[in-house]
């Protein structure tokens, strides 16, 4: 740890922000920034990418674009690799926050100007780079507000959770601006959003943070550091090359580059937590930890592998299949992805209440994990019911989709923010930024699931489609509430006996 480490402001008697340190209000801000500017661009993304050129779109196919959405939130995750690396041994997490949320807001920018398929793959290719730069930062830097034994930690996190589904109702400000404007002003919208979160930062870090997180944890040799740049930048340059000259020649396709990329997402985080337990630098009893937080790790992954259908494939039977008029209103199908934001406010305000009044009497980690993945299965399972009741040429209720995110947002509200929470508790000293980077590989391996299943799908087959998806994750979870005393017993800082 470095000397300006060591003399960072002790943050356990800070109660400055209801209850916690004042540094979660800068945190907070800048998670509901970064969720309005991903969430906005995400929710209409897929309309563009599949709309003719007629009606402002790229006019690719539904299926390519759902997979291209699965598919680029796969890479970004996996490129947060390379970003906690960064993080960890070059950079510091403070710096690598300034890039990453400069670098977003300029891959936002390009969406928000008309450029065709070359264009939407250059901001793609930039937003990735961002992701290279920085990782979970963010979360890593909340993690430095708290000790490890501070019984805030989860509550913490619970906010920045719920500030991320604050950002979250972007889609329904993006939606309407694309459908009364265009594709490219929801993108400029989210742009700005995010932008104003790199502003909030560079205003208030060096007051709310003190020296936490200026210095890499784990820094590279000063002569080392020129070499692993290049290295990297190397790496990433031939990277790209290399793929365009596939897809020139037609050795790849679109498809093939998707079950390619979401293969990869499965085996990476298995590689990845090998690294981190056999690491030298890694503790026996850090290592310890680790064990139970993998079973967490696989629960997330199936988890996310629902969140991606409902991005994707459901996002495509909002706009075809749903009435949208609502309650005297006309819904966009993009604000759907609104739905699921006011519900995890909602849930996660009930679930962050909850556990600080249980306090050392509100159920482990690992049971909290198990029920809330059985939640997560039974959302695809209640959607089996409309598609066995309607045909396809029937228009039906929105409310069914909204039932399903309440299934599913429950099931997230008892589990994301404590999985995070476990992630920071259970890193060991030289891999802080880097565990937080392996947490977010589960919504990578999620959406390569989600990008796979997707070849299976077919219509009219719906109902044998999302039961498979249900029955396993339901099954995934209930392995974990059955053994959650056990799990608990090894991870650092629950309840053994809830």
């Amino acid at each position: 740890m470095s000397n300006r480490e060591v003399e960072a402001i002790d943050f356990s008697q800070d109660k400055s922000f209801i209850g916690h340190p004042k540094g979660m209000a800068t945190t907070s801000f800048m998670a509901l920034a970064q969720a309005f500017g991903n969430y906005g661009m995400s929710a209409i993304l897929i309309y563009y990418l599949y709309e003719s050129a007629s009606k402002g779109g790229l006019g690719f196919s539904q299926a390519n674009a759902a997979q291209f959405v699965s598919v680029y939130g796969s890479l970004s995750f996996m490129a947060g690799i390379v970003g906690g690396y960064v993080a960890d041994r070059l950079i510091g997490i403070r710096k690598a926050l300034y890039i990453n949320y400069g670098v977003k807001t300029i891959g936002y920018l390009m969406l928000a100007f008309p450029g065709g398929p070359a264009l939407y793959f250059a901001s793609q290719c930039c937003l990735l780079v961002a992701s290279m730069c920085a990782g979970t930062s963010l979360y890593a830097l909340a993690g430095k507000l708290y000790n490890k034994t501070d019984g805030r930690r989860d509550s913490g996190f619970s906010i920045m959770y719920i500030m991320n589904n604050v950002g979250a109702v972007a889609p329904v400000i993006t939606g309407t601006i694309a459908l009364m404007l265009n594709y490219h002003a929801g993108f400029l919208f989210a742009a700005a959003i995010q932008g104003l979160g790199l502003a909030v930062y560079a205003v208030t870090a060096n007051k709310v943070f003190g020296t936490a997180g200026m210095e890499p944890d784990d820094a590279a040799p000063a002569s080392e550091k020129k070499g692993l740049i290049l290295k990297i930048v190397a790496f990433l340059v031939a990277l790209i090359v290399i793929i365009g000259g596939l897809f020139k020649t037609g050795t790849l396709t679109p498809t093939s580059f998707c079950n390619s990329i979401s293969a990869i997402s499965i085996f990476i985080p298995a590689c990845y937590l090998f690294i981190i337990i056999t690491s030298k630098k890694t503790s026996r009893e850090e290592a310890r930890r680790i064990g139970p937080f993998i079973w967490i790790f696989v629960c997330n992954c199936f988890a996310q592998m629902i969140w991606w259908q409902s991005t994707s494939i459901l996002a495509i039977y909002a706009a075809e299949r749903v009435n949208l008029n609502f309650l005297g209103f006309t819904m966009t199908p993009a604000s759907f992805q609104t739905v699921p934001a006011i519900q995890a406010v909602i849930f996660g305000s009930v679930c962050s209440w909850l556990w600080i009044k249980l306090g050392n009497k509100q159920p482990s980690t690992p049971l909290k994990f198990g029920i809330g993945t059985i939640f997560w299965g039974l959302g695809p399972l209640f959607m089996v019911i409309p598609f066995l009741l309607y045909p396809a040429d029937v228009k039906v209720s929105p409310m069914w989709l909204i039932v399903f995110y309440c299934l599913i947002i429950w099931g997230e509200a008892m589990t994301s923010p404590v999985g995070m929470a476990a992630a920071s508790a259970v890193a060991p000293k030289a891999f802080t930024a880097q565990m937080m980077t392996v947490w977010q590989l589960s919504q990578a391996t999620g959406a390569g699931l989600s990008s796979l299943a997707v070849n299976f799908y077919q219509v009219g087959h719906e109902a044998e489609y999302f039961t498979g998806i249900g029955l396993v994750t339901c099954l995934v979870g209930l392995s974990l509430w059955i053994f959650h005393k056990k799990a608990a017993a090894r991870l650092l800082g629950t309840n053994v006996n809830a």
